[in-house]
């Protein structure tokens, strides 16, 4: 059965005129799509929308955000600050860089209202205070407005054109706060139950709708650019994995061939050492006709690991050699420090050189 989610506002409110509200509800959804959902709209709704700040500004006869203003009660950081609060509106999304001035006379208030702007700019706070004449002082200043998302510090503005601008830190989204949370519905409802509840405030230039749809279609652009996708990595660790069981097979055919068990009384083992004497060697065979002839004790082995091997019906030393090295592993109770404990022991009776 085909399941549509959708989404419908319960709730739009005008909370202060720079402040809008929304509260959007999700319904027909599974078990964990309300998180992956939630978190996903949260994140793009703070980080991924465009808005317009004030980036950067210029004061006659200040070259410096270190030097002070005469006849202004504010120093510049003062003012700075005063200028990062304004939230702005710009009803022409095309133009994405344009320019506000104020020249004025004091004694006076400045407030941003004092601004003069382009046609489709609007300041939205403009009784926000700016600045203060205390007495006959003209103050002249141009500020830059640009388009951005996220948060951009002052050392990361990238004022192009004139160098006298002093760069601001600028928060361009236009959402202030979003909140999400989950509300479970009764069982009986067809697989569908849990609804996500989004809650978006905007700082007045976008309605909360607005700003869904536009996070609804940034999202959807960022997973549709994913046009090509390789796995190298993936190729690599298939070559590692065929390399590293191709040399472990090596190595348990190279034990075995060096086990070539006794036949008539002659000991085959191309890893006897070659300056072993003849009488070393009768010696070995000797032993060797002994433990064949003996149990597993003959060994010196644990009691722990003859009690393993006696419950695959290895009871004698004969039929321990007579078994496949490398099945040794597979039997229950044996791990490799006891399959090393059962060669070394095999190695002091057949004089096998240590580093086979």
């Amino acid at each position: 059965m085909e399941i549509n989610s959708k989404c419908k506002c319960v709730d739009l409110d005008l909370l202060n005129p720079n402040e809008f509200y929304g509260h959007f509800v999700f319904t027909a959804l599974e078990k964990s799509e309300g998180t992956t959902l939630g978190n996903v709209l949260r994140r793009t709704l703070l980080s991924n929308l465009y808005g317009f700040r004030i980036v950067g500004v210029r004061i006659a006869g200040i070259k410096s955000e270190f030097a002070s203003l005469e006849g202004v009660r504010e120093d510049l950081f003062e003012i700075i600050l005063n200028l990062k609060e304004l939230v702005i509106l710009n009803y022409n999304i095309m133009d994405p860089t344009c320019y506000g001035r104020l020249k004025a006379y004091g004694p006076a208030i400045i407030t941003a209202a004092s601004l003069e702007l382009p046609n489709n700019i609007k300041i939205l706070n403009s009784s926000n205070h700016l600045l203060t004449i205390s007495d006959k002082s003209l103050i002249e200043l141009e500020i830059k407005i640009e388009a951005g998302k996220s948060y951009v510090l002052a050392k990361d503005q990238k004022l192009e054109g004139t160098s006298d601008f002093i760069p601001i830190d600028s928060s361009f989204a236009p959402i202030s706060k979003v909140n999400w949370y989950l509300k479970s519905l009764p069982h009986y409802i067809e697989k569908n139950n849990e609804e996500l509840h989004l809650e978006i405030y905007t700082n007045g230039t976008l309605l909360p709708h607005q700003a869904l749809l536009q996070a609804r279609t940034v999202i959807g652009y960022m997973l549709s650019t994913i046009k090509i996708m390789e796995f190298p990595c993936f190729e690599s660790y298939q070559k590692r994995k065929i390399d590293k069981q191709n040399l472990t097979n090596s190595q348990i055919s190279t034990e075995e061939s060096n086990y070539n068990y006794k036949d008539n009384g002659i000991v085959k083992y191309s890893s006897i050492k070659n300056n072993m004497s003849l009488d070393h060697i009768n010696e070995t065979i000797k032993n060797t006709n002994k433990l064949e002839n003996n149990s597993l004790y003959s060994l010196g082995l644990s009691t722990r690991i003859i009690k393993a091997l006696k419950k695959v019906n290895i009871n004698f030393t004969q039929d321990l050699i007579q078994y496949p090295l490398s099945d040794l592993l597979g039997i229950p109770g044996l791990g490799i420090k006891s399959v090393e404990e059962i060669k070394e022991k095999l190695n002091k009776v057949y004089q096998l050189s240590k580093n086979e």
